[in-house]
Order: C-alpha cells, then structure tokens, then sequence
C-alpha cells in the first residue's frame, strides 16, 4: 500500500499531520459518499479534511478534493447549512496527530513516526483523554505500537 495524504489538524496551536481519517467514521455510518475520483494511488479517499482541536472538541473546518479536476467539495457539501465548522459527533475513536521532523517511515498507509506524536481519544467528538509523545527522545524500539500506525505491531 502507498503511503496516504494526512489530513491536517490545527493542534495546540500548530498545523499538525492528523493519522486517522475521522470522515471515513461518517460515511461508515450511512452518509452517502460524494464521488470523487480515487485513482490516486496516495488518496484512496479521494478527499483531504482540515480538523481543528478546540475547547476540547474535534470539529472538521475545510473540505476539499483531493484532485483538481474532481467535482466542488466542501463542508457545505455534506452539512448543507452546518456553517463553516462542524462538530464531528459520529467520530468515536482516537486521532493521532504528528508533528516535527519524520523518524520512520514504511511507506503504507500511517505507517510512520514523526518527532512528536499526539493520541488524543475521542466519543462523539469530544475530548476524552489525550497524551504526548516525544518519540525523538526515545530509542525506536522502545516506541510504544499504537504510535506507529496502520501495520506497525
């Protein structure tokens, strides 16, 4: 599998690289899809999302294809009349959000560790725990596996 196009997430402050798909969770849950074309190999999903952490809750911010040619994507799109921020309820899960210089990487899916790394658990959009990791301080093997992505232990 190649590696795919992150979201991206505004955390503490900063554009972070968000390691999960929290969109897909909406779609699982019966909303229909938008077309868009898939056919490149890097963006499965056909579309790239911008999250935001705030007051402890996750909200998708901007919504845009993942290819210049495909058809107009926004919020709006899949939330007529939602505004320009939308709480992701449906999202249960946890977000893994990277940030710094890339340590590792196995060129599949998440599969890759960056300086700092975020596990922020999520129920129904809202903030239920969250730690950081500074994996540049610690040796790889010692790097816990749910830090590691898709595939990695």
């Amino acid at each position: 599998m190649t590696s795919q196009i992150p979201d991206a997430i505004y955390y503490e402050g900063r554009r972070c690289k968000l390691m999960a798909t929290p969109l897909e969770a909406y779609f699982e849950q019966g909303a229909p899809r938008p077309e868009l074309d898939c056919s490149y190999s890097a963006l499965w999903r056909g579309y790239i999302a911008t999250w935001r952490l705030e007051g402890g809750q996750l909200f998708l911010v901007h919504l845009r294809p993942g290819m210049a040619d495909a058809p107009r994507l926004t919020i709006g799109t899949l939330f007529p009349g939602q505004g320009r921020k939308v709480l992701a309820s449906w999202f249960t899960g946890r977000l893994r959000i990277s940030a710094g210089r890339c340590l590792s990487s196995l060129g599949g899916g998440f599969m890759s560790a960056h300086e700092r790394e975020a596990l922020v658990d999520v129920l129904e959009g809202r903030v239920i725990a969250e730690r950081t990791l500074n994996l540049a301080a610690i040796p790889m093997p010692a790097w816990p596996a749910e830090v590691m992505g898709d595939g990695w232990g």
